[in-house]
């Protein structure tokens, strides 16, 4: 993708980290209205959007892409098209295009996808633009 991110919506929030948090990591709601943090998990819910800068300071401003195409960091490879979700606690992204379309999942797994990829990348760290489109997709057991 060569036009960069796309800005429908920026929100400033407070991040909760003590670490606080790198720009374009994935961030899910905080402790309070007007706070975020990173994910503690794999696949994890409550998706706000993705950071536009870094904010090394707890309790400091960060502003949050909440709606369009944003920078992302990639957890791996990832196709364009493919729908991505939180990778790790770091707020990076991975593909889950493959088990999405097969459609099942062994065991049962809801997917809190948030969004889809805009570009192809091939490592771990790459920037990868993302359609941000929050969903969840349940797959039944295969």
């Amino acid at each position: 993708m060569t036009g960069g991110a796309i800005n429908l919506l920026s929100v400033t929030y407070s991040i909760d980290n003590s670490t606080g948090v790198t720009q374009f990591a994935a961030v899910v709601q905080g402790a309070s209205d007007s706070s975020c943090k990173l994910p503690t998990a794999q696949n994890a819910a409550q998706f706000l959007g993705f950071t536009q800068a870094s904010q090394a300071n707890q309790n400091g401003s960060v502003p949050v892409m909440r709606l369009g195409i944003s920078a992302a960091v990639a957890g791996g490879a990832i196709n364009r098209g493919d729908h991505v979700a939180i990778n790790s606690t770091a707020g990076d992204v991975y593909s889950v295009e493959t088990v999405v379309a097969s459609g099942v999942n062994n065991p049962a797994k809801a997917f809190n996808v948030v969004g889809t990829a805009e570009n192809t990348v091939a490592n771990v760290g790459d920037i990868v633009y993302v359609y941000i489109k929050p969903e969840l997709i349940a797959l039944a057991v295969s």
